[in-house]
């Protein structure tokens, strides 16, 4: 099959000696692989060319060209014994001239050996692909074989050659055969063990503290994955904007000093952000946040939260506990909630610790926490306000899955918690909840997207009248069913005022689709439910929102606004409800 591409140039010029045309020539290609032919379209100076050749000498010195560009693809594609050749044939009469290129490709070549040299001397070092645990399968073309070498050096560096560098890498063809042997040739320098970090560039950091996240014992066999994990167990302090980490050379005793060389970035942050939704009102958020305040990554956030229904103040520590590759916390928060099922001020303080595994996608965290709370609630049977005072010592524990690459706009990746707290004091129950969240995409550059999320909440071990009315569970709102008020998807008193319950159960789908480039368009359905029973069982009465919005994909994150209604709209319900906010809403 041939593939003929016919380029008109955009200025002419006179036709000159054997009657090339000043305004066009033809190109073909004959011959070449099937896997060649996209290549050699894009290697090819004639193919792409957007101007004229005046002259047949001028035509052929660009010919000579792509016949070595095309015998050095075939050579990279393993037919070592490949030509290129091609022919000029002037046009008739003004007419197009015509380049012919002829592949011919031979036999692909496969390998029948590989020989691994080493330009210095060491010892322990393997001395084949089988040693070091690389299978192949005899590819011979470039790619492979230079993914081969580079695998073979990644062993030498994982496996006590820090200073191991590639020199070359050949092919000996035996043509008659159609087989070749593979020659890679390495320096690997001496053989080391892990000496001591060299901290440098630190300022307001303690070099010790940077030492001790070290991911080896001293004296352990060089591996460079471990460099690297202390590398990157050192960018997840966030308190640096560049780190580098590399091995130094190994000295006398064997010892490779690892070298580290660190960035400051600045130590404090102040943020803002705001929202509004028609039953909850404006809303802002506000926060400090001072890094490594003593030079061991220790983190002080402080956070003022305001609505019309919520009013929180909140101080958190965290530090790293390199022992155990995870962190320390401990947390102070002062909340004033006023809502139309109860009014609460409450003070917490907590402090506990977290670990992270699997890459760091999989959490864990653990705490220890005192609260009290002074509820108020106005009571229709008797009309009057009640007021109720609760203590309460609980241990909050959390397996938490997180691979979103984003924290306001995620486009891959899932999340799913469990939560489980024990509650001890005024009264004794466990709460536990799950959750999960994820998205797919449809579509070219992902133009649409399909998202979902789901919460299931119980309460065993009190019941629904003890249960304190701010650890009840609630549905309703922007962060729960969009379309009813804040914790009205569910049972009211007889003064219209949201119940609660024990269990809950939420669910969510939306549909985005990018209209233009920034902008999305979203359709959504909500549904929730509360019940008096300890465990969700699904039969309860379900509040069902469903609306639509639009998203401004802004350079801070996407800015969203939604409209939504109840599906059945009770008296007490608004006919519609707005949302505001800052990022998707899961």
């Amino acid at each position: 099959m041939a593939l003929t591409v016919s380029v008109t140039p955009m200025t002419a010029h006179a036709a000159q000696d054997q009657n090339i045309a000043e305004t066009s020539y033809e190109t073909t290609i004959e011959g070449a692989p099937d896997e060649l032919r996209g290549k050699l379209d894009l290697i090819s100076e004639l193919v792409k060319a957007k101007r004229d050749y005046a002259t047949a000498a001028a035509l052929r010195r660009a010919a000579r060209r792509d016949v070595d560009a095309f015998n050095g693809a075939l050579q990279a594609a393993g037919y070592y014994a490949g030509l290129a050749d091609f022919e000029l044939i002037p046009g008739a009469d003004g007419g197009r001239a015509k380049v012919v290129f002829t592949i011919t490709p031979g036999e692909l070549f496969h390998i029948t050996g590989y020989n691994i040299l080493y330009q210095d001397e060491a010892e322990g070092r393997p001395q084949s692909l089988e040693d070091a645990g690389i299978k192949t399968k005899g590819e011979a073309d470039g790619a492979s074989l230079k993914d081969q070498q580079e695998r073979f050096l990644a062993y030498l560096w994982n496996n006590g050659y820090p200073a191991a560098e590639i020199v070359n890498r050949r092919v000996l063809a035996e043509f008659d055969k159609a087989g070749a042997e593979a020659v890679f040739a390495f320096v690997s320098g001496p053989r080391a063990r892990f000496g001591k970090p060299r901290i440098e560039g630190a300022e307001h950091t303690d070099p010790t503290f940077i030492a001790r996240l070290k991911t080896w014992e001293e004296g352990d066999e060089f591996d460079r994955a471990k460099m690297t994990a202390y590398a990157d167990r050192i960018r997840k302090t966030g308190i640096f904007s560049s780190v580098q980490v590399q091995a130094g050379r190994p000295e006398a005793d064997g010892t490779a000093p690892i070298i580290v060389e660190v960035q400051e970035r600045k130590r404090r942050t102040i943020g803002l952000g705001v929202s509004y939704s028609t039953s909850e009102g404006p809303g802002a958020r506000v926060f400090f946040e001072h890094r490594n305040i003593f030079g061991n990554a220790e983190n002080v956030r402080v956070e003022l939260k305001g609505s019309e229904i919520e009013q929180s103040a909140s101080v958190t520590a965290t530090r790293p506990w390199p022992k155990i590759d995870g962190e320390i916390f401990a947390n102070t928060a002062f909340s004033n909630e006023t809502t139309d099922a109860y009014d609460a001020r409450s003070f917490e303080v907590s402090g506990g610790a977290s670990k992270k595994w699997l890459n760091d996608n999989l959490e864990t965290r653990g705490a220890l926490a005192f609260e009290t709370s002074r509820i108020r609630n106005f009571s229709a049977d008797a009309r009057t306000f009640q007021d109720e005072r609760n203590y309460f010592v609980s241990t909050p524990l959390s397996v938490i899955w997180n691979s979103e690459d984003d924290l306001l706009n995620p486009v891959k990746g899932f999340r799913a918690s469990w939560n489980v707290t024990p509650y001890v004091g005024s009264d004794y129950f466990t709460q536990s909840e799950i959750a999960a969240r994820g998205r797919v995409h449809f579509g070219e550059n992902d133009v649409v997207t399909l998202a979902a999320r789901m919460t299931l909440g119980a309460t065993i071990g009190s019941s629904f009248t003890d249960l304190p009315l701010n650890k009840r569970y609630y549905a309703g709102g922007g962060g729960s069913v969009r379309g009813y008020s804040y914790q009205e998807a569910g049972p009211l008193d007889a003064d219209n005022d949201p119940l609660g319950g024990r269990s809950k159960i939420e669910g969510a789908f939306e549909a985005r689709v990018k209209v233009i480039r920034n902008w999305q368009v979203a359709g959504f359905v909500d549904a929730g439910s509360v019940s008096t029973k300890s465990i969700p069982n699904f039969t309860d009465e379900y509040f069902i929102g469903y609306g639509g919005g639009v998203r401004y994909l802004s350079p801070i994150g996407p800015i969203r606004a939604d409209i939504a209604f109840p599906l059945d709209k009770r008296e007490t319900d608004s006919a519609f409800q707005i949302y505001i906010a800052l990022g998707q809403p899961f």
